[in-house]
């Protein structure tokens, strides 16, 4: 799998003219107000970065699925995780200090049409072994591929 790309700003990867705009896996973390990312307890342990694992749909098939296009559904709501972040960024904000004036930083890695599932699912079961369940905002972990 090629290397992930550096963190930038939510509103920077949604951009239809960004570096955002191609196809891959893509990761969502929340950071303080001086860009440092916010630990999040886990069942088992605490997770230094990510809120949600995603993926883009496939160059060939639906050009228009970018993981520029699924941060935008992320943000407008339109994306499951989009969903559970909105509702839990509320009581977020009320009850734990550490949130309060946080943003969203995303970073991705490009690859192929035929690797994006398994990339995808390679990733959530990574996190899965080592927190001993999935992304705050993820609701399923794939099939075995």
């Amino acid at each position: 799998m090629s290397k992930w790309s550096k963190w930038v700003d939510i509103e920077s990867a949604k951009s239809k003219k960004g570096s955002f705009n191609d196809f891959g896996v893509y990761e969502v973390r929340a950071v303080d107000q001086s860009n440092s990312p916010i630990p999040i307890n886990r069942l088992i342990g605490t997770d230094p970065l990510g809120i949600l694992l995603g993926r883009s749909g496939y160059g060939g098939k639906n050009s228009a699925r970018t993981i520029a296009n699924r941060i935008r559904e992320f943000v407008q709501r339109q994306h499951s995780g989009g969903v559970t972040y909105a509702k839990a960024k509320l009581i977020l904000t009320r009850r734990s200090p550490q949130f309060s004036g946080h943003h969203l930083q995303v970073r991705a890695v490009f690859v192929a049409d035929d690797e994006i599932e398994a990339a995808e699912s390679k990733e959530l079961r990574k996190y899965f072994d080592e927190y001993g369940e999935l992304p705050p905002c993820n609701s399923a972990l794939p099939a075995a591929g």
